[in-house]
């Protein structure tokens, strides 16, 4: 039974730095992109498509960080995820690439990105 306790916890404790270390890569090595107030937004095309971007959310006129949040779920679909950084006045976005058939390139997603402000 003792052995049992020990693989629970084992795997418990993997879990966890498994879900961290997720989190972690989310808000590592952001690219560069462009937001404005109708929240369309344009990736730097002058670099490869990335899974994460970071973009100025100062004219977005949040209100409070729940207020950020709600939001951001406006504009999230299947192909981008949206996530409010408020506290440091940023946009967070997740560029989903493998649910895309085929490989996109970041003209492609622009043209996406743009599409979804019409």
């Amino acid at each position: 039974m003792n052995t049992l306790k020990k693989y629970f916890l084992l795997v418990a404790i993997s879990a966890a730095s498994f879900s961290f270390a997720q989190e972690s890569s989310e808000t590592a090595d952001n690219g560069s992109a462009t937001l404005d107030a109708n929240y369309c937004l344009a990736l730097d095309a002058t670099t490869e498509v990335q899974m994460n971007y970071a973009a100025d959310a100062s004219d977005l006129g949040w209100t409070s960080a729940a207020h950020a949040k709600k939001m951001c779920g406006f504009y999230s679909n299947n192909l981008v995820t949206y996530k409010s950084d408020y506290e440091n006045n940023q946009m967070l976005v997740i560029i989903h690439t493998d649910r895309t058939r085929g490989e996109k390139d970041v003209i492609w997603w622009n043209d996406y990105l743009l599409s979804l402000c019409k």
